[in-house]
């Protein structure tokens, strides 16, 4: 599903030169005026169940009057940031949207590719050529609009890409933290500098906790046990609190303001700005429904460095509890929690710790020297065997065949897999031919969800359960496993039964699932489906 550029160009131009229109009908009684999307960066479908008894704010909220579906899985293999959000605002597979990954490598170049670049749009810097160029899919936000003009988009993360994905192409704003103390946004956004923006800034709020240091919550050890909550002293992980964040510095400088990306105080920070923007630009306040989507990603940062069963993981979760309590409070006197709906998810899990499983008598392994070196000698091999030439290039693809190589691309393909099956902790090597469509199994059907032809890779790799490929990292993901597929999905809505659901649902069934309590109609051709008819409400079908 491609969109129509010369239609969004010209809708995009009557619009911000102010073509006089007739306002849209009013929604019909009842219809929500702001729905608020919740990503949680690294969030595991078992981490709400499992941290449960002390929750007492927000996820509480959430989780006892909201529909909770158990068993909400990304249906594609390379479970990373950019995917995961692209694919629960469109409603699309990777194999659709087409953000493959984070980055990519270009066929053409070589060049490496950052799913949210865009150097036509720039404000201060480098860093600010953000927008959502490559997203080859509408999003929740860009359906609203095309019902209804009037609504407002606006997405927010510490990472770009989330609030660039999670806010489509057509929101009014997308605000992402610049590393440097201040939230910032690029040229392709109409309230990319809007006044309140700068103001915001101004307070200083992380600067403001320089000197600071982050202390764990205090909890009872049996409780922290009983909930396989563990203190490392492994692998890389040898750090404990209290986390001093910065470096000897009389002030707050770029040391700082990096490190601060890994404490709870940056998901302070983010809302902090979402409640400004809900205030600031008015949202649900109209009868046309808005949309609020923020991405939390110090989660994310906190379970790479640490792993997701950490200390520090754990005590990131109930911080954001406790703060997503005061913001739902704050959108009760703002909007009236009767006119919002919220949805919870995440863009992927993460691998336990390999060290932990190992010292628990389980699966686990970390990439070593065995598998940098089978890696790293395929093309040794293929040079023997062939001739010496560049055979490989990163992503991984083949390179151009000399002319006068004696061997054909197909043979070579082949020969590579063979190579890359052999390494140790490889499940299988999955080529273009065999992903670019949907095959009967399981592992293939995701792989094939995957799969982007102009972008995608000529091999794609399937790890061994429990094999972490970083070396440094505590944890990562981007595997189909379920670890990373697996994450939780609530909807909140006054007059939704709070019940659990058990059938398994997807990702890309979020978006029309809202699309359809705000009365808009996603395009035919996603994938995804509505999932309102599963929970009880008045006036449901």
């Amino acid at each position: 599903m491609r969109l129509n550029w010369v239609t969004c160009i010209v809708l995009g131009s009557c619009l911000a030169s102010g073509c006089s229109r007739e306002p849209s009908a009013a929604p019909p009684a009842g219809t929500p005026k702001l729905v608020v999307l919740i990503v949680v960066d690294q969030l595991g479908g078992e981490h709400l169940t499992r941290f449960d008894s002390v929750f007492e704010g927000g996820l509480r909220r959430l989780l006892d009057e909201g529909a909770s579906f158990a068993e909400a899985h990304h249906e594609h293999a390379i479970t990373h940031t950019a995917p995961g959000h692209a694919s629960i605002a469109t409603g699309c597979y990777p194999s659709e949207h087409g953000i493959i990954s984070n980055y990519w490598i270009d066929r053409a170049t070589g060049e490496r590719v950052y799913s949210v670049d865009d150097e036509r749009h720039e404000l201060s810097g480098e860093d600010d050529e953000k927008g959502p160029t490559r997203l080859e899919c509408s999003a929740i936000g860009d359906w609203l609009k095309d019902r209804y003009p009037e609504s407002r988009v606006f997405a927010m993360s510490r990472k770009d890409r989330s609030a660039v994905l999670m806010g489509g192409h057509r929101a009014d704003g997308a605000y992402w933290y610049g590393e440097e103390g201040a939230f910032v946004s690029s040229s392709y956004y109409p309230r990319s500098k809007a006044p309140w923006l700068e103001e915001f800034n101004s307070e200083s709020f992380l600067e403001s906790k320089f000197g600071q240091v982050w202390e764990a919550l205090a909890f009872e050890p049996e409780h922290l046990d009983e909930m396989e909550v563990v203190s490392y002293d492994l692998g890389p992980l040898e750090e404990d609190f209290p986390h001093v964040i910065g470096g000897l510095s009389l002030a707050a400088d770029e040391n700082f303001f990096w490190d601060a990306r890994s404490s709870p105080w940056m998901d302070d920070f983010l809302l902090r700005l979402a409640r400004r923007a809900v205030s600031e630009e008015g949202l649900g306040k109209d009868v046309y429904p808005d949309l609020l989507a923020i991405g939390f990603s110090t989660s994310d940062t906190v379970g790479h460095e640490y792993g997701p069963d950490s200390r520090e993981f754990f005590d990131v979760l109930v911080r954001l509890d406790r703060r997503l309590e005061e913001f739902f409070e704050f959108l009760e006197q703002a909007v009236g929690l009767g006119d919002v709906v919220v949805v919870l998810t995440s863009d992927h899990g993460s691998v336990p710790v390999p060290e932990l499983r190992a010292a628990q008598g389980l699966p686990g392994a970390r990439a070593g020297a065995d598998e940098v070196g089978c890696f790293q000698g395929v093309e040794s091999t293929l040079d023997q065997e062939f001739g010496e030439a560049r055979w490989l290039l990163p992503g991984p693809f083949l390179a151009p065949l000399p002319a006068d190589a004696r061997v054909s691309r197909d043979e070579l393909l082949q020969r590579t897999k063979v190579l890359l099956e052999q390494c140790p902790s490889v499940a299988r090597v999955w080529l273009a031919g065999e992903v670019s469509r949907e095959g009967p199994g399981d592992m293939q059907r995701k792989f094939a969800h995957s799969y982007f032809p102009e972008r995608s890779a000529d091999f794609a790799i399937e790890w061994d359960e429990f094999f972490l490929p970083s070396r440094f990292q505590a944890s990562s993901h981007g595997t189909p496993h379920r670890y990373d597929t697996h994450v939780p999905l609530i909807f909140w809505r006054r007059g939704v039964a709070p019940v659990v659901q058990i059938d398994p649902v997807r990702t890309v069934d979020i978006g029309p699932t809202l699309a359809s309590w705000v009365g808009v109609d996603p395009p035919e051709s996603i994938s995804g489906r509505s999932l309102a008819d599963l929970m009880d409400r008045p006036g449901a079908p």
